[in-house]
């Protein structure tokens, strides 16, 4: 389990990495532009030959400069935090009261540059204000497992998928639904998934560990219960049920 946490991290940086080259890229750029165009505007003023369309001008570039630098140094500190949180939470063994959508939004960010490697989409429907005083690092590697596993097994390089992640709610607990339209899992492996070393993608990134990491830490670390549904060519869904208490 250690492996697979170190593992992860990894690829939590890697992301974080991916996602914040971007942010930072733009501030730079519009940093370096304001420094330009004040630099200018400083040796008109010492050779006494700023115009007033100049500093009209300068003013403008100042002001787009510095709320883009904003702006971008904001969704840097976002994304900072993010990684900061899940990173923690995936080497913390404590539980605490979580955001469940908002949750599932920070380990999607993590995930983005894998799925921005295909052509697939992913969405989260369900309750905004449904929280949860669980395990959220558990919560994390079993999200992540889901979606690693559709898109080794549900798709073809091409295919343009659609994942979902549903959350709804009882009143003793709480239900994420784990839906791709991918082509589904044949009925001889159905009852195999969460066997450990179960894979037909060995050699080609397949481990047979990923399910069988979310069976475990859904009914041992969670308590919960996870059922699989799936038909040839109809994509595969995964219920998850989680006590509240």
């Amino acid at each position: 389990m250690q492996t697979e946490k170190m593992a992860a991290l990894g690829g939590l940086v890697a992301g974080i990495a991916h996602e914040i080259n971007t942010p930072i890229g733009i501030g730079v750029t519009a940093a370096s532009l304001l420094a330009e165009k004040t630099a200018a505007l400083s040796d008109y003023f010492q050779r006494g030959t700023m115009k007033r369309s100049e500093l009209e001008k300068f003013l403008d570039v100042a002001q787009q400069s510095s709320r883009l630098t904003l702006a971008n140094l904001n969704r840097a500190a976002e994304l900072i935090q993010s990684f900061k949180q899940v990173a923690v939470d995936q080497f913390s063994e404590s539980q605490r009261m979580f955001n469940l959508n908002a949750y599932l939004q920070e380990i999607l960010l993590q995930l983005s540059p894998k799925l921005g490697l295909t052509k697939h989409t992913i969405e989260v429907h369900g309750d905004r204000h449904l929280s949860l005083n669980s395990y959220p690092g558990a919560f994390s590697q079993i999200v992540t497992n889901l979606v690693m596993n559709s898109l080794l097994h549900a798709y073809a390089p091409d295919d343009r998928g659609h994942i979902t992640l549903t959350l709804s709610q009882t009143e003793e607990q709480v239900i994420l639904e784990y839906a791709d339209d991918g082509q589904g899992i044949p009925p001889e492996n159905l009852s195999k998934i969460f066997e450990p070393f179960f894979t037909t993608k060995r050699g080609q990134g397949g481990s047979g560990l990923g399910l069988h990491i979310v069976y475990n830490l859904v009914t041992q670390k969670l308590d919960g219960t996870i059922q699989c549904e799936s038909q040839p060519f109809e994509g595969t869904r995964f219920v998850i049920r989680l006590p509240k208490t």
